[in-house]
């Protein structure tokens, strides 16, 4: 097939889903903001942003977090376009609102997935490596955020009741039907930029990769399993890691069970293998969403600190296997 119309496909696809998500989470929290309800959340997700001198808008973003990341992407890009935080202040709430993934995963991901495929050492490796992550993003957003940024002042609070004063004899309760009216014309220029935006990045990653140019990193697969001394069997595991880690570490688990690799080149070869799968992963969806959301400019700084991070605590746990395993 075409890879144009491949592409486009690809496109139509991902931007449905996506932009679906990203519906329900811009106009719903925009919503729960419009009842004033974030008021009763404060209490939890104040400390984490004081610490880093970021303000409520943070905390609130970071609070999403734990429940969607692209809520509280699109939380925060909404807190950006109502000048409510400064560009630096974006850029650490960005690179925070990714920290909770990273320990939700071991509920989601690695114990019910991970742990009956590898077996429990492998597994508390795997782990490791994204605890890890979320802990150097935490540090970083804190150390810098209390470098750079000065303890935030503010006339408001994010998670103040927008709505008037009961007392106020001038105060009318919205409907229902004026809340979500309300709603729609806050955000129906964000949410349509958003996906302008992202149907765009997605449109042009999505043919780079059908036309075979961003492919040939399978081409790395090779030198990397004789730099770590592997069996050529797991280029197969690592080029489907890359792709998918699910399907990745089921193939590498029934190599295990035939004992055609050991634990050792089991766990060293996933490691590796993350250090290509991060990149393209960031490649194929990450830096379409990110730029959707921030735009241009600061999703792609976002997605590179983020990548970053990951990146580096791989490599530090792929060290410490190869020292201590």
């Amino acid at each position: 097939m075409d890879p144009f119309l491949l592409s486009l496909e690809a496109t139509r696809s991902l931007v449905f889903k996506m932009g679906s998500i990203m519906f329900i989470s811009l106009f719903g929290i925009e919503l729960f903001m419009q009842m004033g309800l974030m008021k009763y959340l404060k209490p939890i997700g104040t400390p984490v942003a004081k610490l880093a001198n970021l303000p409520s808008e943070s905390a609130l973003s970071f609070l999403a977090a734990i429940g969607s990341m692209i809520a509280a992407h699109t939380m925060s890009a909404q807190f950006y376009a109502d000048k409510k935080i400064s560009d630096r202040e974006l850029l650490l709430t960005g690179v925070l609102n990714t920290v909770p993934f990273h320990f939700k995963e071991t509920l989601t991901f690695q114990l019910p997935i991970v742990l009956p495929l590898l077996g429990f050492r492998l597994c508390m490796i795997y782990i490791a490596a994204f605890w890890l992550t979320g802990i150097l993003k935490l540090g970083f957003v804190i150390l810098w955020g209390r470098i750079r940024l000065q303890p935030a002042v503010q006339s408001g609070d994010a998670f103040d009741n927008p709505e008037c004063d009961p007392m106020d004899s001038d105060c009318v309760p919205r409907s229902l039907k004026q809340l979500l009216v309300d709603t729609w014309f806050a955000r129906k220029k964000m949410y349509i930029r958003m996906v302008t935006l992202l149907a765009s990045v997605t449109f042009l990653i999505q043919l780079l990769l059908n036309s075979g140019l961003l492919g040939r990193l399978e081409g790395l697969i090779a030198p990397i399993t004789s730099v770590f001394d592997l069996p050529a069997a797991v280029i197969g595991p690592i080029s489907a890691y890359i792709f998918s880690p699910t399907v990745g570490i089921t193939y590498m688990s029934n190599l295990m069970g035939q004992h055609v690799v050991t634990s050792y080149q089991a766990i060293v070869s996933l490691l590796a293998g993350g250090l290509l799968m991060i990149p393209v992963t960031r490649i194929r969806r990450t830096l379409p969403r990110y730029t959707a959301i921030y735009g241009l400019k600061n999703g792609t700084t976002i997605c590179a600190l983020t990548t970053g991070f990951s990146m580096l605590a791989r490599i530090l746990i792929l060290i410490g296997v190869l020292i201590f395993f």
